[in-house]
């Protein structure tokens, strides 16, 4: 699991996120997110994540992702992407929650 505030800066990384993307959560935590999107996709990525925090529409989506992983390798894993919103509707980040078994088959990236 991986959680990020809405300027996309890395506040929570899980054992799991250290396991799969290599990454301690030590060297992630306060970093952003550019540390695992792709570098061919961070334009992509950025517009998309920057319209669900400013109208958060999107809450949940579950997709085949591909990450940038600590040895600079891109996989995708099986991933649900919720934008985190306060009671008044307003979001205030996202989670990424990742496993390696099985597939989503959705792949908005090809």
């Amino acid at each position: 699991m991986v959680t990020a505030d809405t300027s996309g800066v890395i506040r929570f990384w899980s054992q799991g996120a250290e396991r799969l993307f290599g990454h301690a959560a030590a060297e992630a935590v306060g970093r952003r997110l550019d540390l695992i999107v792709p570098a061919e996709l961070a334009e992509a990525h950025w517009a998309g994540f920057g319209r669900a925090m400013a109208e958060p529409k999107l809450k949940d989506l579950a997709a085949d992702l591909p990450v940038r992983c600590a040895d600079g390798e891109v996989r995708r894993f099986a991933g649900r992407l919720v934008v985190l919103v306060d009671g008044l509707g307003h979001a205030v980040g996202a989670t990424a929650i990742f496993t390696d078994v099985g597939t989503t088959g959705v792949r908005p990236f090809g």
